[in-house]
């Protein structure tokens, strides 16, 4: 089969068929924001929080009633899940989370740059036209010293898998709108909008299809050196010990879970930009503040499985499906 015992070895230049031959291939090296195609067009991101114990079986990924894992699977480290959140597009495209990968270092570039870690949230369809065809979400990373991610921190990061030791149970529920916020920040009630790339790609593995939406945001966040040491360390395979004592160091290991960039071969690459587009960003509540500076803003409340309120900034209607502009004492309990 091709491909069959692929790795990332050569950052993907040695994989053969599609990965070869196709003409829309990922990841890219995006442009600067402003020589993208400025487009209105977003998606809805509804990821919602998902139990750490699956509720269905995923392949032979993950079984009903065991915790979803982050696992050392094919040069990186992935969580696996049937449903680890949705993306609808909006020609009414429903796409459904099953792959959380991280990747070292980043995958897409941006202006040339690349990033020292990407995670991506790939989407497979379940509509009809869409069956055959994936959307990947992705974030870069950037260096901040002393920044610790909410979502990132969750995961344990301290205790990670390796080739050896493959299996890290979650202890804790999964919840994406956590990637854009600090550990000692308010935990927020849906994800806040964000200013994102879009087009028209490939999975960025083996047997790489085309027919792939890539929406990646355009802002890195920040996270720590040590972060980003850890994981890739995970990478590599342990030191062992000999009978004697001694220590086996193996020459084995591939430091990098990343493909280089493809060419573009003439495709558009458009770029929303939320705050343009009256989405602003919500604030951000530390630990601990008080109600005090809000004179400026108004309080909207969202109905879903359960409604939650959230402050934002301005006069200006968020946007997000299902929200409505409501009094203080409404969001506050108060009435």
């Amino acid at each position: 089969m091709c491909n069959d015992k692929w790795n990332y070895g050569a950052h993907g230049k040695d994989w053969k068929c599609l990965c070869k031959e196709g003409l829309e291939q990922s990841p890219i090296d995006l442009p600067p924001k402003a020589k993208a195609i400025g487009s209105p067009v977003k998606a809805l991101f509804n990821l919602e929080q998902i139990s750490n114990i699956a509720d269905e079986d995923f392949e032979d990924k993950v079984k009903s009633g065991e915790n979803l894992r982050l696992q050392f699977y094919q040069g990186a480290l992935r969580i696996y899940g049937q449903f680890l959140g949705k993306t609808v597009t909006m020609d009414g495209g429903v796409f459904h989370a099953q792959e959380i990968s991280f990747h070292t270092p980043s995958e897409h570039k941006i202006n040339g740059e690349e990033f020292p870690m990407e995670m991506q949230v790939l989407h497979v369809g379940k509509t009809v036209g869409d069956t055959a065809k994936h959307l990947i979400l992705s974030f870069v990373f950037k260096k901040s010293p002393g920044v610790y991610n909410k979502f990132i921190e969750a995961l344990d990061f301290f205790n990670l898998p390796n080739p050896l030791d493959k299996y890290r149970d979650l202890e804790k529920n999964i919840f994406l709108p956590n990637i854009f916020f600090q550990t000692n920040e308010e935990e927020p009630s849906s994800m806040q909008p964000f200013s994102f790339y879009t087009y028209s790609g490939s999975i960025t593995t083996p047997p790489c299809n085309e027919k792939t939406i890539h929406y990646v945001a355009s802002d890195p966040i920040g996270i720590s050196s040590t972060v980003i040491e850890l994981f890739k360390e995970a990478l590599r395979v342990p030191d062992l010990q000999d009978p004697n004592g001694g220590t086996i160091v193996s020459d084995e290991s591939i430091l990098y879970s990343n493909r280089k960039v493809q060419r573009l071969n003439g495709r558009p690459v458009f770029h929303y930009d939320h705050k343009k587009y009256n989405c602003p960003t919500f604030k951000r509540l530390r630990r601990g503040s008080g109600e005090g500076g809000r004179s400026k803003g108004h309080y909207e409340r969202r109905q879903q499985t359960a409604t939650s309120y959230f402050y934002v900034e301005g006069q200006e209607p968020s946007g997000l499906p299902g929200a409505f502009v409501v009094t203080e004492k409404e969001a506050m309990g108060k009435e």
